[in-house]
């Protein structure tokens, strides 16, 4: 179930999008319906070209960084827990050592920044992975252990596969050791519908986001209006949010 999400969620994403309509726009015009074939073009490359410029980029992911913006340690109040989630790695390297750290990989210092400020006294890592690979959350501990930070202090939970699944299990391990209050470490643009998730097990949660990803300054050696990668990936970060949020609403998960 969890495979078939995924493959159908790529359907939300401009690359995905954009390539199925173009695909529809060659069968079209292989089989003579020519007006469809140029429809099908026109939205294929809108699709994939406007999440791709400045413009596009900063509609979709601004108001999702916007609502949790980066805080201090010292802005932030003391908690029972930090709660790292998982999604800072692609997993085991095939030559390297250890986790292939991602664009996420701020989740990892500013957890660890919160700890030794003293604002929890133990880090929550939820992550799991597929069955045959090592969780992400053991990873993401042995980088943490490499941080100095001591493993009497890590809370490792390593079956969760989706947002909604990690607030289930954590909240059951919170649960159990007493802990309520919450500092919850991810991603500036995942923080909305993790919160809500984590809310809705009944913990008081403060956001602590990181990863926030436009910059402050754009390049000025790449016009706006022309398609870059990196416009592209932060697009479609957010829009799997978007989409995410609004499942969310629907059905109280993913």
């Amino acid at each position: 179930m969890l495979v078939f999400t995924k493959i159908i969620s790529l359907l939300v994403y401009p690359l995905s999008l954009g390539l199925l309509l173009l695909l529809m726009s060659l069968v079209a015009g292989m089989t003579g319906r020519r007006g469809f074939a140029w429809l099908m073009s026109l939205l294929g490359f809108l699709i994939i070209y406007f999440p791709a410029t400045l413009v596009g980029s900063e509609m979709l992911v601004a108001p999702l960084e916007g609502r949790h913006p980066a805080f201090s340690p010292e802005e932030l109040p003391d908690a029972d827990a930090i709660v790292l989630l998982g999604g800072a790695s692609d997993g085991e390297s095939r030559f390297g050592r250890g986790a292939d750290l991602n664009h996420a990989a701020d989740r990892l210092t500013t957890a660890a920044e919160l700890y030794f400020a003293g604002k929890a006294p133990v880090i929550l890592i939820s992550g799991g992975a597929e069955p045959e690979q090592l969780p992400e959350a053991e990873l993401l501990a042995d980088i943490l252990r490499a941080l100095q930070v001591p493993s009497s202090a890590l809370l490792v939970e390593s079956s969760s596969r989706t947002t909604h699944d990690n607030a289930l299990m954590s909240a059951e391990m919170l649960n159990k050791a007493g802990y309520n209050h919450i500092l919850l470490v991810t991603s500036g643009v995942h923080m909305r519908r993790a919160l809500a998730l984590f809310q809705q097990q009944g913990l008081q949660v403060t956001a602590a986001a990181t990863d926030h990803q436009l910059p402050k300054f754009q390049d000025s050696l790449v016009p706006g209006w022309l398609p870059t990668y990196y416009r592209l990936a932060r697009s479609s970060r957010a829009i799997h949010e978007w989409v995410g949020y609004a499942v969310y609403d629907v059905t109280g998960k993913l």
